[in-house]
């Protein structure tokens, strides 16, 4: 039983998880996208505009 359980708190752990990816600190517009700041584009990072969500 204990197993079974472990498992499942695991499966659940992991699920939640898996959504920060999408995550993004910064301000995005509606399309959600949003210019690069000077420090990401040093760092290599992006070069101009970009999305973090799939445009539907």
């Amino acid at each position: 039983m204990k197993k079974i359980i472990m498992l499942f708190i695991a499966l659940a752990v992991l699920v939640g998880t898996s959504s920060a990816a999408y995550a993004h600190s910064g301000r995005t517009d509606k399309n959600g996208g949003h210019k690069c700041s000077a420090k990401s584009k040093q760092k290599g990072l992006c070069t101009g505009y970009h999305y973090h969500k799939k445009k539907k």
